[in-house]
């Protein structure tokens, strides 16, 4: 991981710098914390992370069951892949803020309807795609755009302080859902959970907009501005140009990968003799995995070339895959690193997408591409949950699914390394870095 000392400035401004250094860095640590607040209130944290906590309840009032009712929580996953490739060109054509402030109302009113419905299931089926499709800019293409457009240095810092709310978020509101369900029941639980969603969602907005960077307040700004006015309307193109194919072909190989086998992390022990007490405790260890990749990768890819850095933590979930795979010691610490190195690499892959949109393709149609990609992102934590207990059902074994999950890993570890140097390595001299 050698850093690319040429790569530091590409521009150079002589633009007046409106704000002084200070204000700068005042209104930048502000947009990251909007949008690190906004992550935390999205469709992620407030619908996707609680489904498990509703299940029980709502399956017991209607009669359904258990997988019957999880349904839910792929077909809003369905729906979030969906809104990917629509969000991505609204944004390139309306703006990241407009579409996130829509996108945060239209699913805090998907989600108070559900705590409306009677017993149909096509229509809790039905909510639950709407509400994955309205909450698509709540999630990284809605935010994490917001950064991109926003800064040139720091930017790895930026996407992961302001990812690692994405992963506060999960891990409090499972546990504000459960105890909102012991107090009010399911549906005002639901209807607290929409009215958060709005009140905080609409705040984040709000301190982005008022309080945060503009664009021209920063000679930095002007130059992403600059290179933001030759971007027209979405050109279909850029998703043809190899470079994207590699890019997401990555993508789709680390999502596959990582989230299916923390899918099945907790069985993966106790099929190897954990007590479900202890394999919970792995799981919720890489959990926290997966904000420290998000903090550690971010602050690597700002010093070092981004695609050594991605290719390491790929082939670190890699040996992690395979420690699992062969249970080389049954020494707890082990497979609690295990899980952390897949959680290591999970995290990351959230501040790689969005730095590898801007470094490699530019601001131009940034939100159809990383709409683009984050679409292949959710189709993968789609298939590889499937693929995985697929893989048990035919081997009756998880070892097999874990050594073709490693080798993906490597295959990916590979792409990334094969990417080369940045097309759009821009930092501006004089900027704060």
């Amino acid at each position: 991981m050698n850093a690319r000392p040429s790569q530091k400035i590409s521009y150079v401004s002589t633009t007046p710098t409106p704000l002084g250094d200070s204000t700068y860095r005042t209104r930048s640590a502000i947009t990251v914390a909007g949008t690190s607040l906004g992550l935390a209130a999205g469709f992620a944290p407030v619908y996707f992370a609680t489904i498990g906590v509703f299940l029980k309840p709502i399956s017991e009032e209607f009669g359904w069951g258990r997988g019957q009712a999880s349904l839910g929580g792929v077909i809003s996953m369905l729906g979030l892949a969906l809104g990917s490739l629509i969000v991505g060109r609204v944004i390139d054509r309306y703006g990241a803020t407009r579409t996130i402030v829509v996108s945060i109302i239209l699913m805090s009113v998907g989600i108070a309807a559900q705590s409306r419905i009677g017993g149909s299931f096509g229509i809790y089926m039905s909510l639950s795609f709407l509400i994955g499709i309205a909450g698509t800019a709540t999630n990284p293409p809605g935010y994490l755009t917001v950064l991109a457009r926003s800064f040139e240095g720091r930017l790895g810092l930026a996407l992961g302080v302001a990812g690692s709310g994405l992963g506060i978020g999960i891990i409090i509101t499972p546990m504000a859902a459960q105890s909102l369900i012991s107090q009010f029941g399911w549906r005002g639980a639901y209807l607290a959970l929409a009215l958060a969603a709005l009140v905080l969602g609409l705040l984040a907005c709000t301190v982005i907009s008022r309080l945060g960077l503009r664009p021209g307040a920063h000679s930095e700004s002007s130059v992403l501005a600059t290179e933001d006015a030759s971007a027209s309307a979405a050109d279909d193109s850029v998703l043809r140009q190899p470079l994207v194919w590699r890019i997401g072909l990555m993508v789709l190989l680390v999502s596959v990968a990582t989230i299916g086998i923390s899918i099945h992390l907790v069985s993966i022990l106790l099929d190897s003799g954990w007590s479900a007490a202890s394999a919970a405790s792995a799981a919720s260890f890489s959990g926290f995995g997966v904000l420290l990749g998000r903090l550690v990768s971010g602050v690597l890819i700002d010093r070092f070339a981004a695609d050594k850095v991605a290719a390491v933590f790929f082939l670190t979930a890699a040996a992690g895959a395979a420690v699992l795979a062969t249970q080389l010691s049954s020494a707890a610490v082990v497979f609690f690193a295990a899980g952390a190195l897949i959680g290591f690499s999970m995290g990351a892959e959230g501040d790689f997408l969005p730095f590898f949109v801007r470094r490699y393709l530019g601001l131009k149609n940034f939100g159809t591409l990383f709409g683009s990609f984050f679409f292949l992102h959710s189709i993968g934590g789609v298939l590889g949950p499937y693929l995985v207990g697929l893989g048990f059902d035919s081997w009756n074994s998880y070892a097999p699914a874990l050594w073709i999950a490693a080798g993906a890993l490597c295959v990916a570890a590979a792409l990334a390394a094969s990417l080369g140097p940045y097309r759009h390595a821009a930092a501006v001299a004089g900027a704060p870095h």
